[in-house]
């Protein structure tokens, strides 16, 4: 899906008790989107907050702003802020909701993202769900449970990549410990990245490989498109034995099979 038709917002939040020669700049960039088959609100406003784990009934520093017409997800944001208005010693996460014309909540996460707003790892992606328009503030949304670990601790072996067979005795594949590296091999060469798993949601730094030649073409086109699927992954199904990831549209990229070894 085409990322034009976006928000882009900016909220610059003032130092409050420290002069201002000692703040340090922080930028917090993503996406948020939503899964469901629903059209974005008329005149809808999305609003991203840094929540303080520490003391979530507290409400977060937050930036709002219009959706573009016609919008479509994902929606990007920019978060400017202040470190000195941050306790280092806290914990913070992300709270986004896409509200209507009139104030109703349609989309919000339910599960707060976590986040260092001194070191944030990107892609930032936040997944919204469906709240039926029933209004709900920002800051009563729950801390986050533990990751699911259907996707962790296996290695998945690409059987399909963009619709095409993987090569005959190749091996693609994807493995993500609990520490949240992940690795394997892209056909030719071993490749390593830190990724960020949710419940539904995946995504990856930017790849690190090895530089061996591929002994044909084929290997060599196989392991440049499954280092893509990897950069465009943002979803994760998993049934049975099967492994799918999925990109921000929720479109398929690349089917992978449990390893048997």
């Amino acid at each position: 899906m085409r990322i034009l038709d976006l928000v882009a917002m900016a909220a610059t939040l003032l130092l409050l008790t420290v002069a201002p020669a000692m703040a340090e700049r922080v930028t917090l960039t993503g996406d948020v989107t939503y899964r469901e088959r629903i059209a974005l609100p008329e005149a809808g406003t999305l609003t991203v907050a840094l929540i303080d784990l520490a003391q979530p009934e507290k409400p977060g520093l937050a930036a709002t702003a219009a959706i573009a017409t016609p919008g479509q997800v994902p929606l990007t944001f920019t978060l400017n802020l202040d470190t000195n208005t941050l306790d280092l010693t806290h914990d913070y996460a992300l709270v986004a909701q896409i509200a209507g014309a009139d104030g109703a909540v349609w989309f919000r996460n339910v599960e707060p993202y976590p986040i260092d707003p001194l070191a944030p790892t990107e892609p930032i992606l936040i997944v919204v769900n469906f709240q039926g328009g029933a209004d709900a503030p920002l800051a009563d949304a729950p801390v986050a449970p533990p990751v699911p670990p259907a996707i962790l601790g296996t290695t998945w072996n690409a059987a399909s990549i963009g619709g095409t067979p993987v090569a005959r005795g190749s091996v693609s594949s994807l493995s993500i410990g609990s520490d949240m590296r992940a690795g394997g091999r892209g056909g030719c060469n071993s490749w390593f990245a830190q990724a960020q798993v949710g419940e539904q949601t995946l995504a990856l730094s930017a790849v690190a490989a090895t530089r061996m030649a591929c002994i044909d073409d084929t290997l060599s086109a196989q392991e440049t498109a499954f280092f893509d699927v990897l950069a465009r992954t943002r979803f994760w199904r998993v049934d049975g034995s099967s492994l799918t990831l999925l990109d921000v549209a929720g479109a398929e990229l690349a089917v992978l099979e449990k390893s048997r070894y």
